[in-house]
This record gives structure tokens, C-alpha cells and sequence, in this order.
């Protein structure tokens, strides 16, 4: 790769068609990468979307990594071209309310996106990546809740956290094949539901200005940038570690009056 931003050539990206993950694969394949694109949207729809945000060097690939067999084919489509040497994980799902009143089936479809479907994508493209000597680089995408409670979102902040143990604990095995791993800890996002209840909800507005020191809401484009960051020359070092950038939302625990 000519380009001198970016570590690595081909980099797949999961959930990568959804608010965030349209600008971290635009923004990739602007740096030069070939960005294989995975998500749900069927193929030919999924094609589409693509060529709108990353026209050259791109690859759709459909799947729900929540299914294992889907998540298998994916892994073939991948090793049948150019195996990707860098992932970022974006692909995940968050079901409001308090915990008592989540049900069982909505608790374990946050965590099987989240996390277990994670663990396992991790696993086959590890695997894959020792058998070849590739020293690729995987990062998951978390949250500032991975370590800061708030409210109405417990087993989406535990499935967050999860990642982080995910990371480190792939960071320690794999650095003796040159396979490091890192996790990239978002705010809150000015995307989906987040951007809805901002401008929608005034409760929810003044309970995340209040959340937020820097008093708005992160724009896609400035997780793309922590993404190429750790993708880049510049850090080559880091293996382990959870890059924050939260506009300071973890700076502090909210008041009880926030909360309420």
C-alpha cells in the first residue's frame, strides 16, 4: 500500500452499512484500503449501498455472524480472494430498558451479537492468520459504558465490557505471532437512535448534556478517525489497550437526579 496512513491493505469491517460503520469504511477505503464489507443487507442491496460510499477497491459480503453457519461462509468467501490482515468489529445491537424488564430472549440476542458472535469471528480469522504468518490487527469497536454505567442499557454494557477482556486476552495470546488486538471506545454517537432521542426527547438531551463535558454528541467521521489511527504506523505499539474517545463522558459518574 502507497498510502502512508494505514498499516494494512485489506481490512474487513462488520456492521459495516450501519451509521457508524458506513464512515469507517468510507473513510478506509478514502486511505486506500480494500475494505471487505460485511453485513445483513442481502447482496445485491448490500452492493449497492457499498459502491455509494467506497466505489473502488470494495467487497459486500452478506452474513449474520449470529449464525454460525453463516459465519463460516464468510470466513471461505474471504480465504477463496485477499484474506483480510486487519478486522474492525463494529457489528452490534443494543435493547433498551431497565434490566428487570428484559427478557431472556432479549438479553441473549444482545450478547450473541455483541460478544459470543465476536469471540468466535476472532477465533476462525486468528486462526487463519497463524496458519499464513499474517500479523493482523483486530479492533473492537466498545462503548464508554464498557466501564461507566448508564441506565436502561446493563447487558449492553456487560456484552461492551466483555469485548474488553475479549481484546486483552487475544492481545496476550497472539503477540508472539505479531497479531495484535485493541479496542476503540466511542461516546455517545450522533447516529440512530442516539441522534433521534437527542433531537427528539429534551429529557434525554439534558441527560446527555449533562453526560457529555464537551456538550454534543460525537460525530461518525471522529470514530472513523480513532479507527484509522490504530489501523496506522503510529500504532504499531498498542496491543491490549482501549483507545477512548468519549467527549468525557467517563470523566465522572452521573448525579442521582441525572439518572432518575
Amino acid at each position: 500500500m502507497n498510502n502512508e496512513n494505514l498499516s494494512f491493505a485489506t481490512i474487513a469491517i462488520t456492521g459495516a452499512l450501519g451509521g457508524i460503520g458506513r464512515e469507517v469504511t468510507r473513510t478506509l477505503s478514502k486511505l486506500g484500503a480494500h475494505v471487505i464489507a460485511i453485513d445483513l443487507l442481502e447482496q445485491g442491496e448490500g452492493e449497492s449501498e457499498l459502491r455509494k460510499i467506497a466505489p473502488n477497491e470494495s467487497t459486500y459480503l452478506q452474513s449474520n455472524l449470529t449464525d454460525n453457519q453463516s459465519l463460516r461462509n464468510v470466513i471461505e468467501k474471504m480465504s477463496e480472494g485477499e484474506f483480510p490482515n486487519a478486522v474492525v468489529a463494529l457489528a452490534g445491537i443494543v435493547i433498551s430498558g431497565d434490566l428487570v424488564t428484559q427478557s431472556d430472549e432479549d438479553i441473549e440476542d444482545v450478547i450473541n451479537c455483541n460478544l459470543t458472535s465476536q469471540i468466535k469471528l476472532s477465533r476462525e480469522i486468528i486462526h487463519h492468520w497463524q496458519n499464513k504468518s499474517i500479523e493482523g490487527q483486530i479492533i473492537f469497536v466498545s462503548s464508554w459504558v464498557d466501564h461507566v454505567p448508564w441506565p436502561g442499557i446493563t447487558p449492553y454494557a456487560s456484552s461492551k465490557a466483555g469485548l474488553v477482556a475479549l481484546s486483552r486476552g487475544i492481545a496476550r495470546e497472539n503477540a508472539k505471532f505479531g497479531i495484535r488486538s485493541n479496542v476503540l471506545s466511542p461516546g455517545i454517537v450522533d447516529v440512530g437512535m442516539a441522534a433521534k432521542q437527542w433531537r427528539e426527547e429534551n429529557d434525554y438531551k439534558l441527560r446527555a448534556m449533562r453526560a457529555i463535558p464537551l456538550g454534543r454528541l460525537q460525530s461518525a467521521q471522529e470514530v472513523a478517525d480513532g479507527v484509522s489511527f490504530l489501523l496506522g504506523p503510529r500504532a504499531l505499539y498498542m496491543t491490549g489497550s482501549n483507545l477512548l474517545i468519549d467527549g468525557g463522558a467517563s470523566l465522572y459518574p452521573m448525579d442521582p437526579e441525572d439518572v432518575n
